[in-house]
């Protein structure tokens, strides 16, 4: 008799096993002393799980189903009861015969149990009805087809046993269960995808790294040096911008599995390209909520490597938190991330850059990868003292598993500030004098301010160009926009370029002058990276203009008690230089517990942590945990007039057979959408498009750019469209 595990390919449960068993050995050869939490008896206990996750497919019920897409003739039988396999699977494993603790037979029970998470709880008479009356007869020849010895006789107590669910308050053997489970999920998904659990293992990022550094001719600097000598523990190291921290983080991960994660979608990219193409290093993978799209205009094998970046199989893996670093919510089936987790690396970049209730989980998932054998390292310009506080209290951090560094270069001098008690367009003419003869980077809190402003440009008479840009453009004008602003500022072009927070970590710019709202510390020291970049001050003029009043986005983007703060510890620097030690000693200040005490800053930031020191296990899945995650205020929308334009590809798209070409269209669309906070845009949506684009929605108002001149203002919000229908 033939028992089927899937219909593609036809494949049977014993075939479906042994490519687990495949990719178990693989996993064992490769990573076996990476993992911490993983002895001998673990290793046999996920064996057995693997042996035993999909015996229960053998009742008819599913049988018939998978007989019926592959046009078999089906079985007969008059058993309608559709219990889930996994349950049915721990009523086949012989226990008895199997000569474990009471623990170890738990941990098999509930990884084999829950190894699909599934809204059915168990229900004892179901299973008891169909393992009595429908896999008992199936028996020996299961027992023939798997070659496993199953269960003599049927014992239901697993079945009160799965109802009890591991929590963290199971202490130690609630980290043993997350691997057990975590890994064979990890097994499961590879064998079903048809790919190595783990690929590329004998490369090694380290070598390529130095390679690269010698022929371009580079010395390896204190930060990289630091970094290359504590590959063994984890590392903080606190360095400013243009000091090789990419460099510096490959040089730690050595010849490890490792996750490499950054804020930015455009920086991960721009960083995979160079792995891939100046390093030549490929076994290197991309994910995030955008990176199809880039792999199928760059990779002819963009299907296999979107594969192995999805289940985590590639090396080195780029990506975004909100892919990988979201199983503090234990959501259902968070277990294969963090197992993922155990035998790796973890690189985050710019903690700052993320708001309080982002930056509570990551510590909280830095706090779990450190307790599943992990390792991780913190990359920043500016950390703040509560987050280092944090990890301490929570014994993540302690002196002989951590090496924290500043790396500090004090010897150029780049950039004189002044504080100007009024508001920035009282400075037009001044911007407008510079901008005759320099660059000049203008950089506000909001879009609305920024297109205001740029209007206000555009009215005074002048031969002085000005740009404007910022998140409100469609993809493709905005990509645009990028490439330009990076063009204009390498041919040393003179003009004005209005700018909003988005230049602030993303683009890699170096202009003469730069006039800034207010904003937080770190977010204003980040702006000031994106002027004298790379190159000390050569005048006594001040370079860095910051406007104190009529501040736009408080409190939506910042939090005024921290920018009020902010202008009492600049104060003292008016018209001198500010260095990158006095940048780093005021950002440990403003995030000083003591200081915050009272703000909402802090207060999001410790009502995160509690939730997630307090969340139910298994309340929610994953795309809810991404939901929550991702920045949940912002939707896609498409112009009115731009939707009757490519009304067609909508057309196109529903006969589209071929799935690349579906693809390609899809693609086509998205670069029509522009992304805008929901409290804004919902006056103006009028309707939502249907599946599978129900993420955008139709908004009723004017689009204005000219591609040729790069001119225009983007989205306009306060502009109904002329042609309402």
């Amino acid at each position: 008799m033939v028992f089927y595990a899937k219909s593609e390919g036809r494949e049977t449960i014993r075939e479906h096993t042994d490519r687990l068993l495949y990719n178990l050995n693989l996993l064992r050869n490769s990573y076996r002393h990476k993992f911490m939490l993983m002895d001998e008896q673990m290793w046999k206990l996920l064996e057995i799980a693997v042996q035993y996750h999909d015996v229960g497919k053998a009742n008819t019920v599913f049988q018939n189903k998978i007989r019926q897409a592959i046009r078999e003739s089906v079985l007969e039988t008059d058993m309608e009861a559709n219990v889930p396999h996994n349950y049915l699977s721990v009523g086949c494993i012989p226990l008895k015969q199997l000569d474990l603790t009471k623990e170890e037979e738990r941990l098999l029970i509930h990884a084999v149990g829950y190894h699909h998470e599934r809204d059915q709880h168990p229900d004892k008479e179901m299973i008891r009805h169909v393992l009595e009356n429908d896999i008992k007869q199936q028996l020996p020849e299961l027992i023939e087809h798997m070659r496993l010895p199953m269960t003599e006789k049927f014992s239901y107590r697993f079945v009160d046993r799965l109802l009890k669910r591991y929590t963290y308050h199971d202490g130690e053997e609630f980290w043993k269960y997350v691997m057990i489970k975590g890994l064979l999920h990890r097994l499961d998904h590879a064998a079903s995808a048809h790919i190595d659990v783990e690929s590329d293992v004998e490369k090694s990022i380290y070598t390529k790294v130095n390679e690269y550094m010698q022929k371009q001719g580079f010395h390896k600097n204190d930060l990289q040096q630091f970094a290359e000598q504590h590959s063994d523990k984890h590392v903080i190291a606190i360095a400013q911008t243009g000091m090789g921290k990419t460099e510096a983080a490959l040089l730690w991960i050595q010849d490890d599995k490792a996750f490499f994660t950054l804020p930015l979608r455009v920086s991960i990219n721009a960083i995979y390209d160079r792995i891939k193409e100046k390093m030549g290093y490929d076994a290197v993978g991309l994910l995030h909520s955008t990176s199809v799209h880039y792999l199928v205009d760059k990779e002819e094998n963009w299907e296999e490597l979107k594969q192995q970046s999805e289940h985590y199989a590639k090396k080195l893996l780029l990506t975004t938190i909100d892919q990988i670093l979201k199983f503090p919510f234990y959501y259902k089936g968070f277990e294969k991330e963090l197992s993922a987790m155990a035998n790796a690396k973890v690189v985050i970049d710019e903690i700052q850059a993320y708001e309080p209730r982002i930056a509570a989980m990551l510590i909280k998932s830095l706090e779990m990868i450190h307790r599943v054998g992990g390792k991780f390292m913190i990359m920043t310009a500016t950390l703040p003292t509560l987050y280092l506080e944090e990890l301490k209290q929570r014994n993540v951090i302690n002196d002989d598993q951590i090496a924290i560094e500043e790396f500090i270069d004090t010897s150029v001098h780049r950039h004189r500030i002044s504080l100007r008690s009024e508001g920035i367009e009282e400075a037009i003419g001044e911007m407008l004098d510079l901008g005759e003869t320099s660059q000049v980077l203008v950089i506000v809190n909001t879009v609305r301010q920024a297109m205001s402003l740029y209007d206000k440009f555009l009215d005074c008479d002048t031969q002085v160009p000005i740009y404007l840009l910022h998140s409100q453009f469609t993809q493709e004008d905005r990509q645009l926009l990028e490439k330009h602003i990076k063009q204009f500022n390498e041919k040393n072009e003179r003009g004005i370029w209005i700018t909003t927070q988005l230049v602030e970590a993303s683009i890699d710019i170096d202009f003469d002058y730069l006039f800034t709202e207010m904003s937080t510390l770190d977010s204003l020291f980040q702006r000031f990276g994106r002027c004298h970049r790379k190159r000390a001050l050569d005048h006594d003029n001040c370079n860095i203009h910051i406007f104190t009043e009529n501040i736009s986005g408080i409190p939506r983007v910042y939090n005024e008690h921290l920018v009020n703060e902010s202008i009492r510890l600049l104060k003292p620097y008016d018209h001198q230089i500010v260095d990158e030690r006095a940048k780093v000693e005021m950002v440990k200040q403003l995030y000083d517990r003591e200081r915050l005490k009272g703000t909402s800053f802090l207060k999001e930031f410790e009502d995160a942590l509690y939730m997630f020191d307090n969340l139910d296990p298994y309340g929610m899945d994953k795309r809810e945990a991404q939901q929550k995650l991702r920045d949940i205020q912002n939707i896609q929308i498409i112009t009115r007039q731009t939707y009757d334009q490519i009304e067609h590809l909508f057309e196109r798209y529903k006969k589209e057979k071929e799935w690349k070409k579906r693809l390609e269209l899809r693609m086509e669309i998205e670069k029509k959408t522009i992304s805008v906070q929901r409290y804004v845009a919902e006056k103006y949506v009028s309707e939502r498009l249907p599946k599978p684009f129900d993420h955008i929605y139709i908004a009723e108002v004017e689009y204005d750019f000219n591609r040729e001149r790069l001119k225009g203002k983007g989205i306009l919000l306060d502009k109904p469209s002329s042609n309402q229908h």
